[in-house]
């Protein structure tokens, strides 16, 4: 294979050349469709906006989850706790 030469990964080469068969198929569907450059940079720009958004959305609720459990954590520590020095105080 042609990435041999070059010394690259057997994972990044295989990320190359998805990349490349994709922007090739990408290419040949927009000249047999006469699509427009502009309209593909838009689309192009539309996804990653879309990817950014949903990679911010989960970035978000795995950060919310995280805290609401080290709350619960904590509630749970300092609970018995104080409900055994009450007890202790009868």
């Amino acid at each position: 294979m042609i990435f041999s030469l070059l010394n690259v990964r057997k994972k990044t080469a295989a990320v190359i050349a998805g990349l490349a068969i994709g922007a090739t198929c990408l290419w040949a569907v927009a000249a047999w469709q006469n699509v427009s450059r502009e309209e593909l940079i838009n689309i192009l720009l539309a996804t990653l906006l879309m990817l950014a958004g949903i990679m911010l959305a989960a970035f978000i609720i795995i950060a919310g989850c995280k805290l609401a459990l080290r709350l619960v954590q904590k509630l749970g520590r300092s609970s018995p706790s104080a409900a055994s020095t009450s007890s202790e105080e009868e």
